[in-house]
């Protein structure tokens, strides 16, 4: 009698378990094609809010101390979580959309466009931490780059300084 119980306990265990993993891949499935995929890129942003963070903490503790850590701190790293959630379901949204089952292609530059921009913000959070702890350790022009292309969203001002003289076109070889 205790075996007989002992085997229908068990079997129910491992069918619960099957029951949950099959609800989990489905959820997974849905999850990846309707609302985000891109796990890759998630690593770099959630290892940028993981260094922005502690040397946030940093930058208040050398300043007021201990004490000043508050839930202010944890309720703002909170509210960031929740808004980079959501503009990266809007940007894998606006990137794969489909009418008819057919894909729509007008927006597949926008996942770039926002992940770098939040690439961009959250490194440049991480920099102005860093130089409140310890100035100019992140070169002053690296934070205004970064600012200037979240401002234009444009990727040239990345890689160029907003004095830098334009480059002379390659005279054209007429044949």
């Amino acid at each position: 009698m205790i075996s007989l119980l002992k085997y229908y306990l068990t079997s129910m265990y491992a069918k619960g378990y099957a029951v949950l993993a099959i609800w989990l891949t489905i959820f997974r499935e849905l999850f990846a094609k309707y609302v985000f995929n891109d796990w890759e890129f998630f690593r770099f942003l959630f290892v940028l809010i993981v260094a922005d963070t502690v040397f946030a903490m940093w930058k208040i503790v050398r300043k007021e101390g201990w004490r000043a850590l508050s839930f202010k701190e944890a309720n703002g790293l909170l509210v960031k979580c929740f808004l980079y959630f959501g503009v990266l379901v809007l940007a894998h949204s606006l990137g794969n959309f489909t009418i008819h089952g057919k894909p729509f292609t007008y927006f597949t530059w926008i996942d770039y466009f926002l992940y770098s921009y939040m690439i961009a913000k959250e490194a440049m959070s991480v920099a102005k931490n860093i130089n409140a702890i310890k100035p100019d350790w992140v070169p002053k022009w690296v934070i205004e780059r970064l600012d200037k292309f979240q401002q234009t969203g444009k990727l040239e001002d990345l890689a160029k300084d907003k004095d830098e003289p334009p480059k002379p076109q390659e005279p054209q070889l007429n044949s």
